[in-house]
């Protein structure tokens, strides 16, 4: 009889998914009461907000779900590189399909943004096209479209329907046929995975409670400055344009453009350029063989040095322990940069100046809207970005 694997880390996946499925329902519940039009969006939020208090609720929930959603996707991520799940050959279509999900999920958290409408979602919304603007050859084309494309039914159809067909595609071939292959099928894979997701359920749910979004103006106006240092799913975009507060032209683009893409397009596709053999034949002939290679040696070494520690543990909660610290790490030095640079975005202080007391109404478009004529200022990636993260010296 084979005993089912049951560390924690392993269930990251699983956590992903039913995030996943949260995100579905209450989404599915919000699109209800929501009207994608210019000037009634951000009416239609505000409504939620003053009349029904659980629908309020339940957006704040789906704010909140999608920063866990995303954690939890990069550390099922990253248990997958550091297993080398990419070396197994029969795994290497789960892995393009895995990270090629990165891309509906951002664009998810990019409408989702701009839906409200209110100001910063206004303020995505023109700094999106920007960005797009750097690509080679074909940016200002890119640019143009999308300034022209651009109506609030168009993006709400995009997050609620283009955008989760997509990912059901994605998500198909890379777990659900495999997992309804298992005894008991999908129902059982998330009963099995349910219970270490309870906690992440209620910390979102507190967090949604007790730190709702400002949309209650002029009646409740947040501080300008209000969001620093409060993690929030904006933060993965923010990174993005985060090289604009430091560098212009190439060196911009080259650090919020190219070398994401390059590195999305390295992990997306060099398992396809490694050997046929797996990892699981290497490590079985070089068992076999018994040859000692320079990092056998090193791992010797290093298996000598911690040995009393693990007389200490014992063999198994050591080879967890080691395990744990891995993850953490490498998840340290990826979500390190992330705080330390976006930290000081105020996220939800936009409604302290954009609101109707302040004379700058929110939810209708400004006179300049996608006019870079009338605001040169508009096309300027710098002060854009500048005005987002020091809206109190840059405007």
């Amino acid at each position: 009889m084979k005993i089912k694997q049951s560390h924690w880390h392993h269930f990251f996946g699983g956590i992903a998914l039913i995030l996943l499925i949260v995100q579905l329902l209450s989404g599915t519940i919000l699109a209800l009461f929501y009207s994608p039009h210019l000037n009634e969006a951000y009416a239609s939020v505000q409504a939620i907000y003053n009349e029904l208090g659980a629908v309020a609720w339940i957006r704040d929930t789906h704010r909140w779900a999608a920063l866990f959603l995303l954690v939890a996707v990069i550390m099922h991520f990253i248990r997958s590189f550091l297993r080398k799940d990419y070396l197994i050959r029969d795994s290497k279509t789960l892995w393009l399909t895995g990270i090629l999900l990165y891309l509906p999920l951002f664009g998810f958290l990019l409408t989702g943004f701009i839906l409200p409408w209110e100001w910063r979602g206004y303020w995505f919304m023109e700094m999106v096209p920007n960005s797009v603007a750097e690509i080679p050859l074909i940016g200002s084309f890119l640019s143009q479209f999308l300034m022209d494309f651009f109506t609030l039914n168009r993006a709400f159809v995009v997050h609620v329907v283009i955008l989760p067909v997509i990912t059901l595609v994605l998500m198909d071939i890379h777990a659900f046929t495999k997992i309804k292959k298992r005894p008991g099928g999908l129902s059982a894979y998330l009963i099995d995975h349910s219970p270490l997701t309870v906690p992440f359920l209620a910390v979102i749910a507190v967090l949604a409670y007790t730190l709702p979004m400002p949309s209650q103006d002029p009646a409740i106006i947040p501080m300008p400055l209000e969001g620093e240092y409060m993690p929030t799913a904006e933060w993965f975009i923010l990174i993005f344009y985060v090289p604009y507060l430091y560098f212009k032209g190439f060196m911009a683009a080259l650090f919020s453009i190219y070398i994401p893409v390059i590195i999305f397009l390295v992990l997306a596709l060099f398992p396809y350029f490694l050997k046929e053999s797996t990892f699981r034949e290497r490590r079985r002939h070089e068992a076999d063989t018994r040859q000692v290679t320079a990092s056998a040696k090193k791992i010797e070494v290093f298996a000598k040095i911690m040995a009393p520690v693990k007389r200490v543990l014992g063999a198994k909660i050591y080879a967890k322990t080691l395990g744990v610290m891995s993850v953490t790490l490498v998840a340290l030095a990826l979500f390190g940069p992330l705080y330390a640079v976006t930290y000081e975005s105020p996220t939800m202080g936009c409604n302290s100046c954009h609101n109707v007391s302040s004379g700058i109404r929110l939810g209708i478009p400004p006179e300049t809207f996608k006019d870079r004529i009338k605001n040169p200022t508009l096309s300027d990636n710098k002060f854009m970005v500048e005005h987002w993260f020091y809206p109190q010296v840059v405007w």
